[in-house]
């Protein structure tokens, strides 16, 4: 993904002194409190679950996607929404200017470790799905974020069956930072807030000096 975002870009990314390194250390975070999971959360939660369902892998695997998507729209929304779920979970994400590959990832700690729980809750606790359902749910909630969060250009048909790139760039334009909330146009198109662009938006996250403030926003403080 990387080397085709890089041979053929969507768009013209800016120069973010530092960002790679930021990234990478973000990334590294995420790796460590996804292992945690698995020796966590992702033990305890499947021998609590309110019922089984009794569907074979991959069915039960979409019915969880579909589930998490819908959580994870109001919740996703709700971190827009709320000025103390913005500052201390979700900004960070924004922060960025360069949507690409690197970006997906790009979070707040606490909300990396909200996330992956709430995900682990909905497949376990709610549908009783089996760890292999319920692996491949959460595995298609993150190549979900990979794609829309790739530097590539795609067809605009394609912005009514999943969220695009393009699409994405407008939840994540500066100034904006709203619309297109969840993987699938679906719950966006009911609640209101779909935008499928045939262009894309040409600046995205913070400006300048206050996209390098890490350490402020990890502090759930506004940059300045």
């Amino acid at each position: 993904m990387i080397a085709i975002e890089c041979r053929r870009p969507g768009s013209a990314l800016p120069r973010v002194p530092g960002f790679y390194a930021r990234a990478a250390l973000l990334n590294l975070v995420q790796a460590a409190i996804a292992w945690l999971a698995t020796m966590t959360w992702d033990r305890w939660l499947p021998g609590l679950s309110l019922w089984r369902l009794a569907l074979p892998t991959v069915p039960a695997a979409l019915m969880g996607y579909v589930l998490i998507t819908f959580v994870y729209y109001w919740w996703h929304r709700a971190r827009h929404e709320s000025r103390f779920l913005w500052r201390w979970l979700h900004q960070v994400h924004h922060s960025a200017s360069r949507l690409e590959v690197a970006t997906s990832f790009y979070k707040h700690p606490f909300e990396i470790a909200i996330n992956g729980a709430l995900s682990s809750a909905l497949v376990y606790l709610v549908l009783g799905l089996d760890p292999a359902a319920a692996t491949l749910a959460v595995t298609m909630t993150g190549l979900a974020e990979l794609f829309y969060h790739w530097n590539v250009r795609t067809p605009h048909w394609l912005g009514y069956l999943i969220q695009r790139p393009e699409s994405h760039r407008v939840h994540h334009q500066r100034g904006r930072h709203r619309m297109n909330y969840s993987d699938l146009p679906l719950w966006d198109l009911m609640f209101g807030t779909f935008h499928n662009p045939r262009t894309s938006p040409e600046r995205c996250g913070f400006s300048g000096e206050r996209e390098r403030q890490l350490g402020r926003m990890l502090l759930g403080r506004t940059p300045l």
